[in-house]
């Protein structure tokens, strides 16, 4: 094996791409590498498309354990847990909880805040430079209440994300029935976040990133990596009987980033969060806002492809099957929420998260080798991220450490 020479990337969704593109603009040798083609396997493909710039808060918050109760008591709440699998995510939730309440909800939501301030900004610039402008635009989103008394329970959170920056404006149910005339009349009201934005379809983003990347030289080897194994050579990339040594590698492999971090005796405890969607591409009705439904942990987006509707949080391990019946339960939820939907055609998607138990990805040098680098663990905003995760990371291995202090590996390795 000859000594390691430019930048291996271990994953090819959008966080991934997005990295691969801004190295090799900057004239590194970089080589992809990825199972499916790019943003085909993981959740980049079939997410939401939102640039969600307000959502600066960890999904633990105070009293989420008595919530998430009620969720897992509801046969359609946004919550789903495998009793099987509980006994291997415990040391997870145990985590989550305590992330909940006090200095660790504040640290939480400082390292989210670097993340999401700027956030459309940074996507603006990075879809300019790779000549993909044309698929964001900025939007407000509509974040909608069933009752009068979860809106006035959202409003301390509201009040926190303004003095951040983040301004909304709190609608009642006659503007509501103005902006999403197709919605159900059966809304208490809503919360109109400005600063958000969405894409017309993530997997064509993936793929501008992508190509933006290969016009800069970079290479895609479709492969399963098998192993990372650090020597005085460079760090090798194990792939179906063959080794290849770089003189760096960046592991943006989704939840797979647990085991190449277990192999190198780190702590990276990322578990598959699964999400369910629905995309009607003939929907007969318009849709106007990216829309949380902040009760149901349900949202929907016009795409490209169609109307999208989806959501929730199913825990029951990263080779469990996906379960068809929650689609069946989210086009029942979609027909209530939107009477008039053409439901006919929908394409159904499941995918896995990578998901952290602070909400906090790791942005990080690694502990047992300099030269290797993590970026993964982003949950549910892998897209909202992706540009500021790339300007953390390039500052990172520039040798700037305090840039990505607060997402460090190592506060799980302490």
């Amino acid at each position: 094996m000859s000594p390691g020479n430019g930048v291996a990337i271990i994953g090819a969704g959008v966080v991934g791409t997005a990295l691969a593109f801004r190295l090799a603009e900057r004239g590194e040798a970089v080589t992809l590498f990825d199972t499916g083609t790019p943003g085909e396997l993981g959740p980049s493909r079939g997410n939401a498309g939102h640039i969600a710039a307000s959502d600066i808060f960890p999904l633990s918050h105070p009293g989420i354990a008595v919530e998430a109760l009620g969720m897992l008591a509801k046969r359609d709440g946004p919550l789903k847990i495998d009793s099987r699998y509980l006994p291997t995510l415990a040391p997870w939730l145990a985590i989550f909880v305590r992330t909940g309440s006090g200095k660790r909800f504040e640290a939480a939501t400082r390292a989210i805040s670097i993340l999401c301030d700027g956030t459309v900004e940074a996507t603006e610039r990075l879809f300019a430079d790779a000549g993909i402008a044309d698929r964001f635009r900025r939007v407000p989103a509509l974040y909608i209440y069933d009752t009068q008394r979860s809106l006035d329970a959202s409003r301390a959170g509201w009040q926190r994300k303004a003095a951040a920056g983040h301004a909304s404006t709190v609608i009642g149910r006659d503007e509501l029935r103005d902006r999403e005339p197709a919605l159900a009349d059966r809304f208490a009201g809503a919360v109109l976040s400005h600063d958000w934005g969405q894409v017309s379809d993530p997997k064509a983003v993936v793929d501008g990133l992508f190509e933006a990347a290969r016009g800069h030289g970079a290479v895609f080897c479709q492969t399963r990596v098998e192993a990372i194994a650090p020597s005085e050579a460079g760090i090798a990339v194990r792939t179906e009987g063959s080794d290849r040594a770089f003189s760096r590698v960046l592991v943006a492999a989704g939840i797979r980033s647990r085991d190449f971090a277990a192999q190198l005796g780190e702590n990276l405890p990322v578990t598959a969060e699964r999400g369910y969607n629905l995309t009607y591409p003939s929907p007969a009705i318009a849709v106007n806002h990216p829309v949380v439904f902040a009760d149901h942990g349900i949202v929907s987006t016009t795409l490209g492809p169609g109307l999208r509707i989806g959501g929730w949080a199913d825990y029951a391990g990263p080779d469990a099957p996906f379960r068809p019946a929650y689609h069946d339960r989210i086009a029942r939820i979609a027909q209530r929420f939107f009477p008039r939907l053409d439901p006919r055609d929908a394409i159904r998607w499941a995918g896995k998260r990578p998901s952290m138990p602070d909400s906090t990805p790791v942005l990080s040098r690694s502990t047992a080798d300099p030269r290797l680098f993590y970026a993964t663990g982003h949950g549910h905003y892998g897209l909202t991220w992706s540009a500021r995760t790339a300007e953390i990371m390039m500052a990172l291995m520039d040798g700037d450490e305090a840039a990505a202090a607060p997402f460090s590996i190592r506060r799980f390795n302490r």
